[in-house]
């Protein structure tokens, strides 16, 4: 299973707070804990931020490197928001290289991207790397289709 996988173990305690609620017995906190959103599978796994701000959630299991791929990528978005641009760039850079779990990969270059462009004071050169990067190897992906706008952005 993930949790008891090492890999998994240790992302989790290299920053995460985790912590597991019964969907069939509503614990107290339970809509606080789900960041007011409302569960409606499970498991589903919801990652918050220091202040509460939910970052990303999923439903259903994820293989160990696809989890450990999601809290590394859970890191950089936290980064990201909190105007830690130069840290985000870092952790997309990570799964974008390492090719990570391919079912974050497009996702993660396409972030690489943005967080290059805000890290950069506005590099559209950083953007256009890896938003011609994720349209070329993800053409038919969500962030392939979001990416393909920059062909329109200033040279």
């Amino acid at each position: 299973m993930t949790h008891p996988n090492v890999s998994v173990r240790r992302s989790i305690e290299s920053g995460f707070v985790a912590f597991k609620l019964n969907m069939l017995e509503r614990h107290p906190d339970y809509k606080e804990a789900c960041a007011g959103g409302r569960v409606m599978w499970g498991p589903t796994m919801v990652v918050s931020d220091s202040r509460g701000s939910e970052i990303r959630r999923w439903v259903g299991w994820l293989p160990p490197g696809a989890y450990v791929a999601e809290l590394e990528f859970c890191k950089a978005l936290a980064d990201f928001n909190h105007g830690k641009f130069a840290d985000a760039l870092a952790g997309f850079n990570r799964l974008a290289d390492s090719g990570g779990a391919p079912s974050i990969h497009a996702e993660a270059i396409y972030w690489q991207g943005v967080a290059g462009f805000m890290a950069g004071g506005k590099d559209w050169d950083a953007l256009r790397r890896a938003w011609s990067r994720v349209a070329e190897e993800y053409p038919d992906s969500r962030f392939g289709t979001h990416a393909s706008v920059i062909e329109d952005a200033p040279s």
